[in-house]
């Protein structure tokens, strides 16, 4: 919400009462073949708040046999950069030095952020600077690493970018430039608004809240253009990767909470596919 991961946040507005109502943020799964899993809303922060995970949490990835995540830490620096291009030709002296005041905010390279994405590049500049690595994503899956568990990435590095790297550079600069209008107390209040609903367990709200904000960086064609495949494609490929998964192991998933809701979300496709669902608190 890995930092990346991506990813991160792109989602429907609308809701049916048979969904709606769907509340929380960690899941205890029952298969149809009797066994059990786990399905774990996360946001991509290393925030207090939702980085001290009750014991049940160790417990059920300990419970299980693989931690099933969005797209694992390999190396994919490949698919960050341009391919011999920069930014240096694109933007304007103006634009430059905000790229640049908001690189070392991020404790980035200036030389680097330079050739990274302009949709990468805007997602990073518009989320809160990172206090720790410590992130919900990292501190699971160290504990799954501590517990000797297989990690698994659900997608491959290139499908997790293919629907954002699809858009045309001019496009992504405009997601980029409509970055850098915004205030630090503009970014702020979003992220606020953003850890307000994840804090409230309200799927729903989260996924409305992603929509709105990734929004406001995009033309209307070009949102409407792309988030069907941001979200509800990928998540018709996570259900049926889980329900493969599922045959043979016992699984702890964690991806970002917006996959959770909606008539395509994961908690409704799977409740349709038979599984049984109840609800479990993961942190204070």
């Amino acid at each position: 919400m890995k930092r990346f991961s991506i990813l991160v946040i792109l989602l429907l507005n609308i809701f049916s009462m048979a969904y709606a109502n769907e509340r929380g943020l960690f899941w205890k799964l029952k298969a149809p073949n009797g066994s059990t899993h786990y399905l774990f809303g996360t946001i991509h922060t290393d925030d207090n708040r939702i980085i001290k995970f009750l014991p049940i949490v160790k417990k059920s990835v300990s419970a299980s046999d693989l931690l099933v995540v969005e797209i694992t830490l390999d190396n994919h620096s490949q698919n960050l950069l341009m391919k011999d291009h920069s930014l240096i030709s694109d933007l304007t002296e103006n634009e430059l030095n905000q790229v640049k005041k908001l690189s070392e905010f991020h404790v980035m390279y200036f030389e680097n952020a330079i050739r990274m994405k302009p949709w990468l590049l805007a997602i990073i500049f518009d989320s809160p600077k990172p206090h720790t690595e410590f992130n919900q994503d990292y501190l699971l899956m160290a504990m799954a690493e501590d517990l000797d568990k297989e990690v698994l990435g659900i997608e491959s590095s290139q499908e997790h970018f293919a629907t954002m790297d699809s858009l045309s550079l001019d496009e992504q600069l405009i997601m980029l430039r409509a970055v850098l209008k915004k205030t630090e107390k503009e970014r702020l209040s979003d992220y606020n608004l953003l850890m307000k609903d994840y804090l409230s367990a309200d799927v729903d709200q989260i996924r409305h809240t992603d929509e709105r904000l990734t929004g406001k960086l995009l033309p209307e064609a070009l949102w409407a253009k792309i988030k069907v495949q941001l979200m509800d494609e990928r998540n018709k490929k996570m259900v049926a990767r889980i329900k493969e998964l599922s045959k043979d192991k016992q699984l702890f998933i964690a991806v970002g909470a917006s996959h959770l809701a909606g008539q395509d979300g994961l908690l409704n496709q799977l409740k349709q596919s038979g599984f049984k669902i109840s609800p479990m608190k993961a942190f204070e």
